[in-house]
């Protein structure tokens, strides 16, 4: 069992993903988390706290299950398993888009939303950059097709999600391994 702090990021994560920002108030955090009032204020000052701290969560539990994967493939499968891995996390998660897309554009003047928001997109794209390397392509190859294949994963999610796209992470997987494909690593 996890801390009351815990509990409630854990709500708020769920409460926010499911049903987004403007639709879950503080008093539903707090109904999932089964805590006080006063102790939801005891860890957090702002409903933003609260939000930050469930889109740090939501980081943490992302990067974990990309970095988890079976990172022993070769070449371009160590970077196509990201989608494999995207593909699973989406349906696990309920495929209600980008949490951290939705937050920034929900909370466009709070900088620490926003500052979460974009520090998990650059290590999502650190991630990718490192995939690269691993399958032996080059620093300068592996900036600027991480770029790609970041925006390949993007546009899967957000495909999915706006247009009820099933089949949008097999598409954009099989895009990068064409482009992987036609890339050949210089340090291999």
């Amino acid at each position: 069992m996890g801390t009351k702090r815990e509990d409630i990021i854990d709500a708020a994560n769920r409460a926010f993903y499911r049903d987004g920002f403007a639709e879950v108030g503080i008093d539903r955090v707090v109904g999932e988390a089964n805590v006080a009032l006063g102790t939801l204020y005891r860890h957090f000052k702002t409903r933003s706290e609260v939000i930050t701290a469930a889109l740090q969560r939501r980081h943490g539990d992302f990067l974990h299950a990309l970095e988890g994967a079976g990172e022993a493939g070769k070449g371009a499968d160590c970077v196509l398993e990201l989608f494999d891995v995207l593909e699973a996390w989406s349906t696990q998660q309920g495929g209600n888009g980008c949490f951290f897309l939705r937050a920034a554009a929900d909370y466009p003047a709070d900088d620490s939303i926003q500052n979460a928001a974009r520090s998990h997109k650059r290590e999502y794209l650190a991630v990718i950059e490192q995939r690269l390397l691993q399958g032996r392509w080059s620093k300068g190859q592996a900036e600027q097709l991480g770029s790609t294949i970041f925006v390949l994963l993007e546009g899967a999610v957000a495909a999915a999600f706006t247009l009820g796209d099933g089949a949008a992470v097999t598409t954009a997987r099989n895009a990068a391994a064409r482009i992987l494909g036609s890339a050949k690593p210089e340090s291999g």
